[in-house]
């Protein structure tokens, strides 16, 4: 496997990951669309103990709609949001796909709290789609 990279805008925090992603989505909650400024946040997941990072994000709390506890990393240089670390998947990190070095690594496996979608949202019909956060069952479906 080719390594995934990426960075904030201005290179300040840089990572690596040498293993393929556990899993991927698209969230459309509210907190998602704030912190991402548009529609969606795209992001993929990686094992923690696999992601190698240069550089130092700075991180905010808040708690998500699915009422799980989620610390945003972004630079505090440019503002670019980087990570996600969240209380639902611990061993995780959450990586933004506009902060890959080459962004169509990201594939969504699915769409989740497409209740909040907007009118204008592009959902992809051919994707299983979560109205609200995946149930626990659902979860370890996406993990599996």
């Amino acid at each position: 496997m080719e390594s995934l990279t990426g960075a904030c805008s201005c290179q300040a925090i840089q990572y690596e990951c040498t293993v393929e992603p556990t899993f991927s989505w698209k969230c459309h909650c509210r907190d998602c669309q704030r912190a991402s400024g548009s529609m969606l946040c795209p992001v993929m997941y990686v094992p923690k103990q696999a992601l190698k990072i240069t550089g130092k994000a700075k991180y905010y709390k808040v708690k998500a709609d699915s009422g799980n506890a989620v610390n945003r990393g972004f630079c505090s240089d440019c503002g670019c949001p980087v990570f996600i670390d969240a209380e639902l998947v611990p061993d995780l990190m959450g990586l933004w796909a506009a902060s890959l070095d080459n962004p169509n690594r990201f594939s969504a496996q699915v769409e989740v709290w497409t209740s909040s979608a907007h009118s204008w949202s592009c959902l992809e019909s051919d994707l299983e789609n979560f109205r609200y956060a995946p149930t626990s069952e659902q979860m370890s479906k996406i993990l599996s």
